[in-house]
C-alpha cells in the first residue's frame, strides 16, 4: 500500500507562507505599477490610497521616501524586498520539496531586488523581471512538485493572500468569489488545515448582498477571519 509522504508541521508552515509571500510580492508589483504614475505626478491622496489599503504602520516623510520604502525597506513587512527575503528564507529550507529549479526563480528575484535597492531606483517598471520569474516559479511548481499535499499547502497560502490583497484594494465581488470558491475546494480536500468557524463566518460575509469592502466594521471582520482561517 502506498503511503502519503509525511510533511512536518514546520515544513507545512513554511510551504503555506512561501505561497503567501510569493503571491504578496507578485500582487504588490502589480499594484505599484498601477499606482506608479499617480505616485510620481499626482497629489498626496493619489498615492496614499495605496498606503492606506496595504495597511502598513510604517510612516515615511514624503512620497519619494514612501515609494522607495514600499519597494526596498527591509523594515516594512509589505515592501517588495521584505516579501522576497521572506519567500527566499522559506524556499531555501524547502529546496527538496519544491526542487532547486523552483528555488532558483525566487533567488534570481532576490538578486534583482537587491541590485535595484542598492541604486535606490524608484522606477517600478525595472522590476518586471521579478513578476516574470514569479510566474515561472509557479509554473515550475506545477511541473516539478509531485507531492500533492506540498502543492496544496503552497496553493492554499497563495489563494489566501490573493483574497486578502484583492479585498484590501476593493476589487469587485466576483473577483473575490472566484478565489473564495477555490479556497473552499481546498478545505474539502484538507479539512484538518482549516478553522471551520472562520470558514463559515467568511462564507456568510462574502456574499454579494453584504459585500462592502470600504465599510470599516465589515472590512475588519473579513480580514480577521482571513487571518485565522488556516490552522498552521
Amino acid at each position: 500500500m502506498t503511503r502519503e509522504p509525511i510533511i512536518s508541521p514546520t515544513k507545512a508552515d513554511r510551504l503555506f507562507w512561501l505561497g503567501r509571500y510569493t503571491e504578496r510580492v507578485y500582487f504588490n508589483l502589480h499594484l505599484l505599477r498601477r499606482y506608479y504614475d499617480k505616485m510620481i505626478d499626482g497629489e498626496a491622496e493619489d498615492y496614499e490610497e495605496y498606503f492606506e489599503n496595504i495597511g502598513s504602520a510604517v510612516q515615511y516623510p514624503d512620497k519619494k521616501f514612501a515609494i522607495l520604502g514600499y519597494m526596498y525597506d527591509k523594515n516594512n513587512p509589505n515592501s517588495i524586498l521584505s516579501g522576497i527575503e521572506r519567500a527566499n528564507d522559506n524556499a531555501i529550507v524547502l529546496r527538496e520539496e519544491i526542487t532547486s529549479e523552483s528555488l532558483a526563480y525566487v533567488q534570481m528575484s532576490l538578486v534583482k531586488i537587491n541590485n535595484e535597492a542598492s541604486r535606490q531606483n524608484s522606477n517600478i517598471t525595472n522590476l518586471q523581471s521579478i513578476t516574470d520569474w514569479l510566474l515561472a516559479f509557479w509554473g515550475s511548481i506545477e511541473e516539478r512538485v509531485w507531492d500533492v499535499r506540498a502543492k496544496s499547502l503552497l496553493k492554499i497560502g497563495k489563494t489566501i493572500e490573493h483574497i486578502d490583497m484583492k479585498f484590501r484594494f476593493n476589487y469587485p465581488y466576483y473577483k473575490i468569489k472566484e478565489a473564495f470558491d477555490t479556497l473552499f475546494d481546498f478545505a474539502e480536500m484538507e479539512p484538518g488545515l482549516f478553522d471551520h468557524d472562520a470558514l463559515e463566518d467568511l462564507s456568510c460575509l462574502l456574499v454579494e448582498s453584504k459585500y462592502q469592502p470600504e465599510n470599516p466594521e465589515y472590512r475588519s471582520l473579513v480580514l480577521s477571519n482571513i487571518a485565522k482561517i488556516v490552522l498552521i
